[in-house]
């Protein structure tokens, strides 16, 4: 060997002893405020521990302790990463659209009321103002008698019941009041006693109704056969109709012109005209007309008639038609309505 190759196998040789001699020396730095990763998130502010690797923990193997089995020995190693991972989440707003509620309409049926039947018979007012119900004309009686009654509401007020003698004689007479009973009649139930001088005798019911300023409203009659002794024989009322169904005017019907047009159906209670006449609230007749009909024969007559009267200003009357007892002195019948005349 040369001089050359031996010198460099000796600087070989020195260095190799010197590397083994100086152990090296290592350095871990930790990443500790690395700004992004590659995926571009940011890793800042409040650290947060992320181990990047598991914690693994190796066995070495130990020699034979005479068993003839190997024992190992765990040496724990830790290779947790220090590096701190953080994301900083912004939450994101999400707008949600409300449906707009529109109202909708719901038509409901109206409710058409059922009536209702009632097996209890009913008389309507308007049909008559003042009805005798019992007893019927001619009926046979002795005393005392059993009247019923029915007066219409708008024609009660102060009421007089009366039994009249052939001769004129009063042989019962009872004034009271009566009071309306709104939708329906007012029923008035009377005993009559009465003293007659022979077996029998003719006679007239009657019952009348005033208004306010004394003039008579409504008035019906019956004839009557009276008994000393003997039944009863007593006869039905033929109609629940009034003897009249006046058509025109209305009631309280406003009235012009100085010429009343009088329309209506008449039952005759005899032979006798029938008496139209207009009465102020005083009792002063403004006008009047004289009505001739046919014989009575149980049937309704048509009319129609026409009362002039003359006024200076509007003034309230009474149309008062009637009729007067063939037999008898005094009315048979009486119906008045309540009218306004203008000039």
């Amino acid at each position: 060997m040369n001089k050359k190759n031996l010198i460099g196998v000796l600087l070989i040789l020195f260095i190799a002893i010197g590397c083994a001699k100086t152990p090296a020396k290592y350095t871990t730095d930790v990443v500790t405020n690395t700004r992004t990763t590659a995926i571009g998130l940011d890793l800042s502010d409040t650290p947060t521990s992320v181990p990047l690797y598991p914690s693994v923990t190796p066995f070495t193997e130990q020699p034979d302790t005479g068993t003839g089995l190997l024992t190992a020995t765990a040496l724990p190693i830790n290779l947790t990463s220090s590096l701190l991972v953080t994301k900083n989440i912004t939450p994101t707003s999400t707008r949600t659209r409300i449906p707009t509620l529109t109202p909708t309409l719901t038509m409901i049926p109206s409710l058409t009321p059922t009536p209702t039947a009632t097996d209890t018979p009913s008389l309507e007012s308007e049909l008559f103002l003042l009805q005798i119900v019992a007893p019927g004309p001619m009926s046979k009686v002795t005393s005392p008698i059993d009247l019923e009654l029915h007066i219409a509401s708008e024609y009660t007020g102060p009421t007089r019941i009366e039994l009249i003698g052939e001769d004129g004689a009063k042989l019962f007479v009872k004034p009271f009041k009566t009071y309306p009973n709104l939708g329906y009649f007012t029923r008035v139930d009377e005993k009559i006693d009465f003293e007659i001088r022979g077996a029998a005798e003719l006679a007239r019911l009657q019952v009348s109704t005033f208004d306010e300023f004394g003039r008579l409203q409504a008035y019906s009659s019956a004839h009557l056969l009276l008994q000393a002794v003997g039944e009863n024989e007593i006869s039905a009322t033929a109609t629940i109709q009034d003897r009249l169904m006046l058509r025109y005017p209305g009631e309280k019907e406003l009235v012009s012109g100085g010429n009343l047009p009088v329309i209506g159906e008449y039952n005759p209670a005899d032979d006798l005209p029938v008496i139209l006449e207009l009465i102020d609230e005083s009792g002063q007749v403004l006008g009047s007309r004289i009505l001739q009909l046919n014989p009575g024969d149980g049937t309704y007559q048509q009319f129609t008639t026409n009362i002039p009267y003359q006024i200076s200003k509007r003034t309230p009357v009474r149309l008062v038609i009637r009729q007067s007892d063939d037999r008898m002195d005094g009315l048979a019948y009486l119906f008045s309505r309540v009218l306004i005349l203008t000039p």
